[in-house]
């Protein structure tokens, strides 16, 4: 008897671990559907607006007149964005990413994605930090200035053009690829700049390494701080769009552009019969 008894529980413990297991198979499979389907609605484009202060605007691609944007609003290809003598902006690109524009700088957003992107700079100060030990993809995101091409893939830095004729380009951790842009010094292969290094790219000229940063980026390197704290408090507190909520917010901060207009010609008049006899 004692041993039918011990059967009888043992097959009883059984079927109860093989239900806990179908349960928790079951949890983990809805899980990772509703995963699925939650990261097939989120945009692609996550850049939006992080923390303004002071003097900034934003021109929307064929808008003619600019806004003061506002902290999470979305941006988009083409969105034109500049800071005044005392305006400073955060560009969150991502979770792990996140640009500073410092005052008096002029940029226009080419094209961004989570993990890659590219924008033009034609002056002014850019901080920008990636976090790459936080990022399970490579990274690739290129700064064009009038003279040079910045090629990031996980670092931190600082770009200044102080004038079109002249770009300085200073990393403060990992290293970045520096060449000059398209027609501005004919064809050289990029140069690597390294931690602690500062590249300078003057029109006509080749790439110059210095060894320490240059009083142009004297500031920028103690400006580093308030870039990691603002990634920082980026990466507590982020919250990744839908497309629907993306366009919900463009759609209601951000005039929609009215296609241009194109004059009708009036229709042709018709002849009168005493006119197409004379």
């Amino acid at each position: 008897m004692n041993s039918k008894r011990i059967t009888r529980n043992d097959k009883q413990k059984a079927s109860i671990l093989v239900c806990r297991s179908l349960i928790v198979f079951s949890l983990l499979f809805t899980v990772l559907r509703f995963r699925l389907y939650a990261d097939a609605l989120l945009a692609e484009n996550q850049s939006r607006f992080g923390v303004i202060t002071g003097d900034v605007g934003l021109l929307s691609q064929g808008a003619r007149e600019w806004i003061v944007p506002h902290e999470g609003l979305p941006i988009e290809v083409g969105d034109h964005i500049r800071t005044g003598e005392d305006g400073q902006v955060e560009i969150i690109v991502s979770q792990n990413a996140l640009w500073m524009l410092r005052p008096g700088t002029d940029i226009v957003m080419e094209h961004t994605e989570t993990n890659a992107g590219q924008l033009d700079i034609s002056q002014g100060v850019l901080l920008g930090k990636v976090d790459s030990g936080r990022v399970a993809a490579a990274q690739h995101w290129e700064f064009n200035t009038p003279t040079a091409v910045c090629a990031v893939r996980g670092t931190e830095f600082a770009i200044d053009v102080p004038q079109k004729q002249e770009s300085h380009l200073g990393v403060f951790e990992g290293n970045v690829e520096m060449r000059p842009a398209e027609g501005a010094s004919g064809e050289f292969p990029p140069v690597r700049v390294p931690t602690g290094q500062e590249g300078v790219l003057q029109r006509g000229k080749t790439i110059k390494l210095l060894k320490k940063f240059s009083p142009v980026l004297q500031q920028p390197y103690k400006d580093r701080i308030l870039v990691e704290e603002a990634l920082a408090r980026n990466q507590r507190t982020w919250s990744p769009y839908t497309h629907d909520v993306r366009q919900e917010l463009r759609r209601r901060f951000v005039a929609p552009v009215e296609p241009p207009h194109h004059s009708v010609p009036p229709p042709a008049r018709e002849q009168s019969h005493h006119e197409s006899k004379s």
